[in-house]
């Protein structure tokens, strides 16, 4: 009798260990600053009533060419020129500072919160798709990124166009 009270202890003892084990190893919802995010698409556009404020980034990875994406852009440079790309193909070595700046952004599903807007002639979209074409598990995120933020993303984006449409001859 006393031998299988301590063969049950013994074995639940076992099982506590282990989900106590498993429960300390499990991961974590939101950020992980292990792992490298992978991502497919990068969209970048604000529309205005003003030329000059309006602009476009678009960088979408190729699912059939690995390392290959395509990269879309419009805006107004500082002489008032437009500035124009489409569909101009980079390589992932050319993303390396738009993907580092992605690695750090917090890539976890925002909640909206209900709010007023006061809408004027300005509208903004911002989304990174997660995950890619091969195992179907992609998702839009869009984190909520700080006016410090914008403009290293812009700065980011505006030095491609500048590496892209020279190789491109433009």
């Amino acid at each position: 009798m006393y031998s299988k009270f301590w063969k049950i202890g013994k074995m639940l003892l076992v099982v506590l260990v282990l989900l106590t084990v498993n429960i300390g190893c499990a991961p974590v919802q939101g950020e992980d600053k292990m792992t490298h995010a992978e991502w497919s698409t990068f969209y970048m556009n604000r529309n205005h009533q003003f030329r000059t404020l309006c602009y476009r980034f678009d960088v979408n990875y190729d699912p059939f060419k690995e390392g290959q994406a395509t990269f879309s852009c419009f805006f107004v440079d500082k002489k008032g020129e437009n500035c124009l790309l489409s569909s101009a193909e980079v390589t992932s070595e050319d993303l390396a500072e738009l993907d580092a700046f992605i690695q750090k952004l917090p890539l976890t599903e925002q909640k909206q919160t209900d709010m007023l807007f006061a809408h004027d002639a300005t509208t903004k979209e911002f989304y990174i798709a997660l995950g890619s074409y091969k195992n179907k598990n992609r998702r839009k995120v869009r984190p909520q990124l700080s006016s410090m933020q914008q403009d290293e993303a812009m700065d980011i984006l505006k030095r491609l166009y500048v590496k892209v449409s020279k190789r491109e001859g433009k």
